[in-house]
């Protein structure tokens, strides 16, 4: 019996002992995760829309882990055809910062930047950068009279600019300034940091234009020949080459059979090594080229955009300008 009445008279002790250490118990579990809940909290990450693939890059170099980059053409699409979609339009209201190339590239920009909220930072990239005049290739007027050959010419002198200006790396160190700017205006970013990535992404596009000039300084053939539309207009200038091509600044323009004729002629009479055609276009009159002369083909990429698979891989725009380095040096004889 008294063994009975001292086990009553403990076990309220004990469930008390137990619970109190169920409560420790709770409060050791949930200490280190609210802990761990605010150890873990980020700044949120600036949403950054941009329209062709070397803004993308430039603003993914410049915000690195600051910076939620996206670019709003599809991998793999051309983008002189494109329209943005209700939902890009959407992307585009809900960023903190929209990067676009240039009316000349986008004219359906200017409608879109109308009705954004004031919180959207606008970029154009092409700001503080001369274009250049978009020369056609030569025609044949097949007997035309010269009035209405001048009247042709005239109607030549009415097309855009080309917007293509990234192909001259000044141009894009430029571009490179002006995105880096409009970032620091947010104060979301560390100006040091900043700073640092701007510098540094300016170096590797002064080296790549250093490259770029020591190698095509060298080239036996001083003639780019491409069949497909007119991109790297600003590439040839800035390097002292000649460039012929069979279309216009629009890809969607149709060469004549005297265009293709011309280029052949071209290829004969410069002794070109290779007839250059553009990735992410149908190669279908370079092959005829090809066929045509003899010679091989070989790609050059205009970086308005890029594949799926090079998309995936993280490539570079320095990357893609270096690999167009190694076909402009085989095809152009440099040494």
């Amino acid at each position: 019996m008294k063994k009975s009445r001292l086990l009553l008279l403990f076990i309220p002790i004990i469930l008390g002992i137990i619970a109190v250490t169920l409560v420790l118990s709770e409060n050791r579990q949930s200490t280190p995760q609210n802990n761990d809940a605010s150890e873990s909290v980020t700044p949120e990450k600036v949403t950054i829309v941009t329209t062709l693939f070397p803004l993308y890059d430039i603003a993914k170099q410049l915000a690195a882990d600051t910076g939620d980059v996206s670019l709003l053409l599809p991998p793999g699409v051309e983008p002189h055809s494109f329209e943005p979609t209700p939902k890009d339009i959407t992307t585009i209201q809900n960023a903190d910062v929209f990067i676009y190339t240039g009316n000349e590239m986008e004219p359906w920009v200017a409608d879109i930047v109308a009705t954004l909220p004031s919180s959207v930072i606008v970029v154009d990239a092409s700001k503080n950068i001369t274009l250049i005049e978009g020369e056609e290739h030569s025609h044949d007027h097949g007997g035309k009279d010269d009035h209405a050959h001048d009247k042709e010419e005239k109607n030549h002198e009415d097309h855009t600019l080309d917007p293509h200006f990234w192909l001259d790396f000044s141009n894009t160190i430029t571009a490179t300034n002006t995105i880096s700017e409009a970032l620091a205006s947010l104060n979301t970013f560390d100006n040091t940091t900043l700073t640092t990535n701007t510098t540094n992404y300016i170096q590797q596009l002064q080296n790549l234009d250093a490259r770029y000039s020591t190698t095509l300084g060298t080239c036996k053939n001083r003639t780019i020949v491409q069949a497909g539309h007119r991109t790297f207009g600003y590439l040839a200038k800035k390097y002292n080459l000649e460039y012929v091509t069979t279309e216009e600044l629009s890809p969607n323009s149709e060469p004549s059979a005297q265009d293709i004729a011309n280029l052949v002629k071209t290829i004969r009479a410069e002794n070109a090594q290779a007839v250059f055609s553009e990735e992410l276009i149908e190669p279908r009159i370079a092959e005829t080229v090809s066929n045509e002369t003899g010679v091989p083909i070989l790609m050059l990429n205009g970086a308005h955009n890029i594949t799926q698979a090079q998309f995936e891989s993280n490539t570079s725009f320095i990357t893609i300008m270096e690999d167009n380095l190694k076909n402009l040096r085989s095809g152009l004889s440099c040494d």
